[in-house]
């Protein structure tokens, strides 16, 4: 694919907006393979549809939406598969550890997975890369309140379930 002043235009945006959305896909997935990939899809997507893009101060949001409007196409496949898995043969859970992430950035992962998709979604959005309300609002296409809400619920979830895994750290170092 021959580079044009257009695609050209989209890396430069994309730079400085680059670590937010991978932080936004990272803790919004339950694996750094998943993250990878629809981080690599959300880059090609909003690379093969830059053209469409009516305001470029909105890159970011718009990129947030490809990546969430992935994600979601992703859990849906994985629901439907492992209900056929399931059907099949019993299925050993594994848990989601990554050794390159420091201890209390694991808790928070662990606990984000502990919400519901669009709560995490919402969180992630507004705590970990800095989206204002009502671009959340836009991405998620619910109302203000309903966006807020979910924040605040996500908030008071993440605290507890920090909290509760902390005791029980300190318990047991004792």
């Amino acid at each position: 694919m021959r580079d044009t002043p257009n695609n050209e235009r989209f890396f430069r945006l994309l730079e400085p907006l680059y670590e937010r959305l991978v932080r936004f896909i990272r803790m919004t997935t339950t694996s750094p393979e998943e993250a990878e990939d629809i981080l690599h899809d959300t880059v090609l997507q909003g690379y093969q549809h830059f053209h469409q893009l009516r305001d470029e101060k909105a890159l970011l949001s718009w990129l947030f939406s490809i990546a969430s409007r992935l994600e979601k196409k992703r859990r849906v496949k994985a629901f439907i598969f492992t209900r056929l898995d399931a059907l099949t043969h019993d299925r050993e859970e594994h848990h989601y550890t990554r050794p390159d992430v420091s201890a209390d950035v694991q808790l928070l992962h662990e606990a984000l997975q502990h919400l519901s998709p669009k709560m995490r979604e919402a969180y992630t959005m507004f705590e970990i890369t800095g989206l204002s309300l009502q671009e959340i609002q836009t991405i998620q296409g619910d109302s203000l309140s309903a966006v807020k809400m979910r924040i605040a619920r996500a908030r008071e979830k993440v605290e507890a379930l920090l909290r509760e895994k902390i005791q029980a750290l300190e318990l047991q170092e004792r």
